[in-house]
């Protein structure tokens, strides 16, 4: 499992080109298109040498952009939720899906800023407003970015934690330096989601 534990800052940013972005054609020309996806930065703190060069042992072997591996969620969420399904279909384009299996008239069902993902692909999305539930237990979800494809009901929705992002890495850097005849370092990676 890719070391999310071993960095001190993880920012996530959706990136919007019309323009395909060079890592996601070289494996993948088929399935990434211009549609908007994540990128994950990652920095860890200065860490002793050696601990510094178990973290590079372990970034070598996701070799780097053509390694496609599943990320799961680095970001905290803020709520927990399980039982989720599509209710009802959902279109490519829609930026709002409805979901089921929600707890009855449940406040903040789902939180913005968490991210859920439908069965059926391994795109992931953000959630853009705090929504409850209703008396049924639906809840009408806005997504930061519309869907990339169809989606069926009764799809299940993994959400939180529990979400899984595709990715490559696309970018390492590392630094290693010297003080007082002992040795530090830090690494900064970029992730970038391959759908």
């Amino acid at each position: 499992m890719f070391p999310t534990n071993d960095f001190e800052s993880i920012q996530a940013e959706l990136i919007s080109h019309t323009i395909i972005p060079k890592p996601r054609l070289r494996r993948y020309r088929s399935k990434s298109g211009k549609e908007p996806y994540y990128q994950f930065s990652l920095q860890s703190q200065i860490k002793p040498y050696r601990e510094f060069s178990r973290m590079d042992a372990v970034l070598d072997s996701y070799q780097g952009e053509f390694e496609v591996f599943s990320l799961p969620n680095p970001m905290i969420s803020h709520k927990a939720q399980t039982g989720l399904y599509l209710f009802q279909d959902a279109n490519k384009g829609d930026d709002t899906v409805i979901l089921g299996g929600a707890n009855t008239n449940e406040v903040d069902a789902v939180v913005a800023g968490d991210f859920l993902q439908i069965n059926g692909s391994k795109k992931a999305y953000r959630i853009l407003s705090d929504a409850n539930a209703t008396a049924a237990g639906r809840v009408t979800v806005k997504l930061t970015q519309p869907l990339i494809q169809n989606y069926i009901s009764p799809s299940v929705v993994k959400y939180g934690d529990d979400v899984e992002f595709q990715v490559s890495m696309t970018d390492r850097d590392s630094d290693a330096t010297t003080a007082d005849k002992a040795r530090w370092g830090s690494h900064f990676v970029e992730l970038i989601e391959q759908i």
